[in-house]
Order: structure tokens, then C-alpha cells, then sequence
């Protein structure tokens, strides 16, 4: 497995050795067939594929939610959709910038995607309602997999 200058710096285990939860990114990749045999830059897109399929599974879930949210609730949880949809979209746009080798910007990216997906949760945060067990979980998984392509977008800058 080659980088994007074609170096064999970059493997799956190094790359999840460095992520927040090492197990989850390995699972991600070895579940994808695309990772067998890619640069870095191919990682880095499998990552954000990962990512985005995460952000709309988050979606359905608050989209779940609100079927029987009401007032305040619903409120946040229909704030947490606005988030999560601009969170996958930009997982999604982000990986087109990435084709365009435009390292930086697919960085800037995946923080943006990963700010939205936050913001759902700070929602939460700043109010006494409690965020619901399942959707911090998912979240969680969110942000966890959108950190791996953080680093694989970090180090395509370098």
C-alpha cells in the first residue's frame, strides 16, 4: 500500500494505531473490499464514505426520534436533523474535493462535517433536556470515524 508520493508509509494498522478507537477503524476497513489495495489518498476517501454512511444512519435515527418528539424535545431533535444532514452532505462533497486533490479543503471538510455532528450534541449540552442513550452513541461512532479521515487527510498535506 502505497501513499500518495508512493511511499509504503501509511498501512491500515499504522493508520488505526493512531485513530480514537483503533478496533472500530479496523473493523471499518476491513469491512470495505476498496481497502485491499489503495494509496493513501483511497483510504482517506473509504474513510469519509464510512463517515458519511454513519452521518445517515445518525439521520434516520433522529428522524426516528422526532416521530414522537414534541415541544422542546422535538425542537432539539429537529435542530440534531439540520445538523446531521449537513453533516453527511458534507462528508459527501468533501469526498469529490478529495478526487480533485485538493488535500487541504478535503480537510477543512471533514472539520466541517465533523463541527456539524457536534453541534447536535452541544444542543444537548446547554440544555436540561438529557440527549437520548442511542443517538450520543451514535454520535460517538460519528465522530470516531470521521476522526480517521482527519488523519489520513493530515497526512496527504504533508
Amino acid at each position: 500500500m502505497c501513499d500518495a508520493n508512493g511511499s509504503n508509509k501509511y498501512s491500515i494498522s499504522f493508520i488505526c494505531s493512531k485513530a480514537p478507537n483503533p478496533s472500530l477503524c479496523l473493523q471499518a476497513y476491513n469491512s470495505d473490499p476498496r481497502s485491499q489495495n489503495v494509496d493513501l489518498s483511497g483510504l482517506c476517501q473509504i474513510a469519509i464514505d464510512f463517515s458519511e454512511k454513519s452521518a445517515r444512519q445518525t439521520l434516520n435515527l433522529v428522524n426516528q426520534l422526532l416521530q414522537n418528539a414534541k415541544g422542546v424535545y422535538g425542537n432539539r431533535l429537529q435542530t440534531c436533523a439540520f445538523h446531521y444532514l449537513n453533516c453527511a452532505n458534507l462528508f459527501n462533497q468533501t469526498g469529490k474535493i478529495l478526487q480533485s486533490g485538493d488535500f487541504q479543503k478535503t480537510m477543512d471538510g471533514v472539520n466541517g462535517a465533523l463541527a456539524e455532528s457536534a453541534n447536535c450534541d452541544a444542543g444537548f449540552i446547554k440544555s436540561p433536556l438529557k440527549e437520548p442513550n442511542e443517538l450520543r452513541q451514535s454520535s460517538v461512532l460519528v465522530q470516531q470515524l470521521g476522526a480517521v479521515a482527519v488523519l489520513t487527510a493530515t497526512w496527504l498535506i504533508k
